[in-house]
């Protein structure tokens, strides 16, 4: 039993090491386009990787990508309103107000849920959009001024 626990956790190590060297936009923009799948009929990929909305995952990335780029430059736009004296930055309110809520989402579902962690949540439309809401809060939180 312990072998195959120390294996699990440096599978997981491993592929949090590889998420890692991912820049958190690209990551952003997958999983954006893969919540956006979840609103289908059936769950869309997540549920189904064989579904016909599969087909429709590149159109997804593109409209993430509108999103996020559209986000990014409205942010710019806010922060372009503050006087150049201000030290204040619009990004890391607005994504650390997000990401206090991710955190807090986190912390309930740990503590009220029998068994939290286990790798079948890892295949749920609400981890997918959870994941999607935390990257979004982090790429937030590092548009600059």
């Amino acid at each position: 039993m312990n072998l195959w626990k120390s294996g699990v956790q440096l599978v997981i190590k491993d592929l949090l090491d590889a998420l890692g060297k991912i820049k958190s936009r690209h990551l952003l923009i997958v999983f954006a386009a893969l919540s956006i799948s979840t609103f289908a009929p059936g769950g869309g990929p997540i549920a189904n990787p064989f579904s016909a909305i599969s087909f429709m995952l590149p159109f997804l990335v593109i409209a993430a990508y509108v999103i996020v780029i559209s986000w990014v430059l409205f942010v710019h736009q806010l922060n372009s309103g503050l006087a150049d004296h201000d030290l204040a930055s619009w990004g890391p309110v607005i994504g650390g107000t997000l990401l206090a809520f991710c955190l807090s989402v986190t912390f309930w579902y740990v503590s009220n849920v029998p068994d939290p962690i286990n790798v079948k949540l890892l295949g749920t439309s609400g981890f997918t959009r959870m994941f999607a809401l935390y990257l979004f809060a982090i790429e937030t939180i590092n548009i600059n001024r």
